[in-house]
């Protein structure tokens, strides 16, 4: 071999161990977690402890999409381990949660719930009119209890 073929093979070689092949696979979920769940596939092994985020430790911020159980999600293996993968889609989702710091949403099937350190909106409405309840006008019309307690019912489907 010439000294021109050898280094043609020598760059040719460098340049294959540094790339990696990116896999994206598909499957379907089973076991959600708080930070992982369980993606069975057909005719292949199931991915077990694949991430809902980037890492899998509690964030102090986060945007997390929590697939349903038995929905079709895609993927991703990292640094091409297929002990280590995330979760980049899916095709149904359970619940939605975002954090930044103490402030927190919560979204799934029932309702929202939003929170800000040890306060929440639902309990904060809730005594809101429970306070207007409260009113007594001396002269003129009072508050309406009743569509008050109509509200706070309403409030309520809303927000858990």
């Amino acid at each position: 071999m010439g000294a021109l073929e050898q280094i043609i093979e020598q760059a040719i070689s460098k340049h294959a161990g540094k790339s990696q092949v990116k896999q994206i696979l598909s499957g379907v979920v089973k076991d959600v977690g708080e930070l992982t769940c369980t993606v069975e596939r057909q005719d292949a092994p199931s991915l077990y402890d694949v991430r809902l985020n980037a890492v899998d430790d509690n964030l102090e911020s986060c945007f997390t999409v929590y697939p349903a159980e038995g929905s079709e999600v895609l993927v991703a293996i990292i640094e091409n381990m297929k002990t280590e993968a995330v979760v980049i889609r899916c095709s149904e989702v359970q619940k939605v949660k975002a954090k930044i710091g103490t402030t927190e949403l919560e979204l799934d099937t029932d309702g929202f719930h939003f929170s800000r350190s040890d306060e929440s909106l639902k309990t904060a409405m809730g005594d809101l009119v429970a306070e207007i309840q409260k009113i007594i006008v001396v002269q003129g019309t009072g508050p309406n209890v009743a569509a008050l307690s109509g509200i706070k019912d309403r409030i309520n489907q809303i927000l858990k």
